[in-house]
């Protein structure tokens, strides 16, 4: 990834996480939560978090808020492994235990998100999550990233994201039909899968 795209996204990702805590302090404090206000309380303009929240849907934002605030730092939860297939799979589990322990909420998330892309005509919603699971599987991965070029480091990182958090819960649950057990295994499976396609067999 580019070093002005990398600047881009941690400045997004900044922003961001300002107005979710903002949001949080609004629903705190009995207010009503509106991007708006929410970027009033950041500090933020307008402009930019109407760029960042392309839902205007207050319901969209404190479900997000909410959800943000349970989510711990990818240090917290790495914990101290060493070793790269234990760090990812400590992310990818920990992804999927925040979707079963708030499912309901995810999910009424992921539809919000879904009618916004839909109303957004051109997709030009698409692309606007916080999309938290990236730092951390880019931290977990941190060990292996002298063994691949930057733009394999970024695919793995990606890949990593495409199969976990509520997207690949739901693709285990409600289209393969697999409960809990047979999805952290198939899970596991994909994660060792990957990090073997672009680590070779012994990902260390």
């Amino acid at each position: 990834m580019p070093t002005d795209t990398k600047a881009r996204a941690r400045q997004k990702s900044r922003t961001r996480a300002a107005m979710l805590a903002a949001a949080r302090e609004l629903l705190d404090a009995g207010q009503p939560v509106t991007v708006h206000a929410a970027a009033e309380a950041a500090g933020v303009s307008r402009a930019t978090a109407y760029r960042y929240f392309y839902f205007s849907d207050p319901q969209a934002l404190t479900i997000e808020a909410v959800l943000s605030g349970k989510v711990l730092s990818p240090e917290a939860v790495v914990g101290d492994a060493r070793d790269v297939e234990t760090r990812v799979l400590r992310v990818y589990d920990y992804l999927l235990g925040l979707v079963r322990e708030s499912e309901p909420q995810f999910r009424q998330f992921l539809a919000r998100v879904l009618d916004a892309w839909v109303a957004s005509g051109d997709g030009a919603a698409r692309g606007a999550r916080g999309a938290r699971r990236v730092p951390m599987y880019a931290y977990a991965l941190g060990p292996a990233r002298d063994r691949l070029t930057p733009a394999d480091f970024d695919r793995l990182v990606t890949a990593l994201a495409s199969v976990s958090g509520v997207e690949g819960h739901l693709g285990m649950k409600d289209v393969c039909g697999l409960d809990d057990a047979a999805a952290d295994a198939n899970g596991h499976l994909i994660v060792r899968a990957l990090l073997a396609a672009f680590l070779g067999p012994d990902a260390g």
